[in-house]
């Protein structure tokens, strides 16, 4: 049986665009290992200017953070490879990740996260 060129193309293209998306599709059948164990944490740098926006959302929503530095820390180097990040900020929420700085998406996230646990007073933790 020999297939139209319409479904040849169709078939070609589907096949196209879920290889160049392979990265979206293995992590939704490979959730990410939560090393936040519930709480937020932040992968960042000192000098990356989105990294600070993402200090300034949590300071200004009152939430509690532990910050890993991956330059100079290597446990947070270890964790940031091991939730396939390429870039910082990475925000780690009760173990959902958002990898670079998505002000709605991270607005949205720690919302829901503060709706379940007391907003703690304003600190951080450095590693």
């Amino acid at each position: 049986m020999k297939l139209s060129p319409r479904l040849n193309f169709l078939i070609l293209g589907t096949a196209i665009l879920l290889a160049m998306q392979w990265h979206t599709w293995w992590f939704y059948l490979n959730p990410p290992p939560d090393f936040s164990h519930g709480q937020v944490v932040l992968y960042a740098t000192d000098w990356c200017p989105y990294c600070e926006k993402t200090r300034a959302l949590l300071a200004t929503k009152g939430i509690h953070y532990k910050e890993m530095n991956i330059e100079t820390s290597e446990e947070a180097r270890s964790q940031y490879q091991r939730l396939a990040a390429n870039g910082v900020p990475v925000l780690l929420v009760a173990g959902e990740v958002v990898r670079g700085y998505h002000q709605q998406r991270m607005e949205a996230l720690l919302d829901a996260w503060q709706r379940e646990h007391k907003p703690a007073a304003l600190t951080k933790e450095y590693d």
